[in-house]
């Protein structure tokens, strides 16, 4: 059984469709659960857990409901299908700037090694974090929706 972490449960991680996250990837757990964790700290208030390990089927329901509506802010090639990513959502919509701009100073001051990408999606109110790297090292950044 994977341990919960310091501020996170397992089961927050679990994907939407009842799968829960998978405990053949302790290793890939540790990391972002340590990740988040980290993150909350910093921040010093509840995070919630928006979305976090997807089944490939989940994500390509969630990428045809994408398309549907004429937007591209699910990636088919989503960290979040290899159990390396998830979306963290602060009290309030109003927060999202304040948290991703936490995060990112975290980065630059060398305190969130395992970073490799991150987002902020305004409009849905999360910011979104993973553990894949670039192959040149750099912070993969973009600007969701």
């Amino acid at each position: 059984m994977l341990p919960d972490g310091r501020h996170f449960k397992v089961s927050e991680f679990a994907c939407h469709d009842g799968t829960p996250y998978p405990e053949e990837w302790a290793d890939r757990w540790t990391t972002l659960v340590g990740l988040c964790d980290a993150i909350r700290d910093a921040w010093g208030r509840p995070l919630t857990v928006v979305s976090g390990y997807r089944t490939p089927s989940h994500n390509e329901a969630l990428v045809a409901a994408d398309e549907e509506r004429g937007s591209h802010q699910v990636a088919s090639g989503s960290y979040h299908v290899e159990g390396m990513a998830a979306d963290l959502r602060p009290e309030t919509a109003e927060e999202v700037p304040q948290l991703l701009a936490l995060v990112l100073k975290l980065h630059d001051n060398g305190e969130l090694p395992d970073l490799g990408g991150t987002a902020d999606y305004p409009r849905s109110c999360w910011v979104h974090v993973d553990t894949a790297k670039a192959p040149d090292g750099h912070l993969r950044r973009w600007v969701g929706v």
